[in-house]
């Protein structure tokens, strides 16, 4: 038996950096408050509070919203329990 390196799938890496530049930097989303926004190269490429109009949009723009990160933007002083 020998040993294989597993590698992550393409994208992966981008995708993980993407969702923690999302939680790491809120205070730079506030202009997006009460909005889902498309993450992709620490960029927001698209918003709105509709998530159906975001997942459209970055389609239209030739991307897969599978491999995004799409999250909503609450409002300054939103608790939210899990």
């Amino acid at each position: 038996m020998n040993s294989q390196t597993i590698q992550s799938p393409r994208g992966l890496d981008e995708f993980e950096d993407d969702s923690r530049w999302f939680y790491e930097n809120q205070d730079k989303l506030k202009e997006y408050s009460g909005k889902f926004v498309a993450i992709k190269g620490r960029k927001v490429i698209a918003s709105d509070k509709d998530v159906n109009k975001i997942i459209k949009e970055v389609d239209k723009q030739g991307e897969n919203p599978s491999y995004l990160v799409i999250e909503f933007v609450y409002p300054e002083g939103t608790v939210v329990l899990f």
